[in-house]
């Protein structure tokens, strides 16, 4: 039999400061299943702290929220721009999550948009489309990372593969970066997985 302990927001709010990190990421699962704990670690935490999220629960009420309780930044992840490449990589529509990066875009919050490049799959031709998807609704910022094998679906990019999608999505956007570039120190900053 299973047990599980909850931990409350002010429990693992305490345990990250004892740890003494600078940053805080929320993931998931999807950490917005979970929008009050959400709310609460952030007035209780006074570190940076990320939300990343699938984007799917990002609705404009709950975009406030976080923007008013100090949210620092949103990581949102679109998998695919293309309706049939999105359904079939997750089962659901894009749309959603389409709507949360305009939402996010209108507000004050920071955020940036990213994608996992997955060689035959996610690659330069759907990179472009989401480039060129969020070039329509400002200069976003905008990050793709390389995909880890997982089963046999695809195999992991190269560095050049990753390079060229950077440079095809330089077209529509500024700022544009890859997992190529390590962007914090692993001793500094901590991912907590809800859900």
């Amino acid at each position: 039999m299973n047990s599980y302990t909850k931990i409350t927001p002010e429990r693992l709010s305490a345990k990250v400061k004892e740890i003494g990190v600078e940053e805080v990421v929320l993931a998931g699962g999807e950490p917005t299943l979970y929008k009050n704990e959400i709310l609460d670690f952030i007035e209780l935490c006074d570190l940076k702290i990320i939300l990343s999220t699938n984007g799917y629960f990002l609705d404009n009420a709950f975009i406030v929220e976080i923007e008013k309780a100090g949210l620092d930044e949103v990581h949102i992840d679109l998998k695919a721009y293309s309706l049939e490449l999105h359904k079939w990589y997750t089962g659901e529509s894009n749309q959603r999550v389409l709507n949360a990066i305009d939402l996010l875009n209108k507000s004050d919050l920071n955020f940036e948009v990213i994608t996992v490049f997955i060689p035959g799959i996610i690659d330069k031709e759907e990179i472009e489309r989401i480039a060129k998807f969020l070039s329509g609704i400002g200069d976003i910022k905008y990050r793709i990372i390389r995909y880890v094998p997982v089963g046999n679906l695809s195999r992991r990019p190269t560095e050049g593969e990753i390079k060229e999608a950077v440079s095809i999505a330089k077209k529509y956007l500024s700022n544009v970066t890859s997992s190529l570039e390590w962007r914090t120190h692993p001793l500094k900053s901590i991912h907590l997985y809800l859900g």
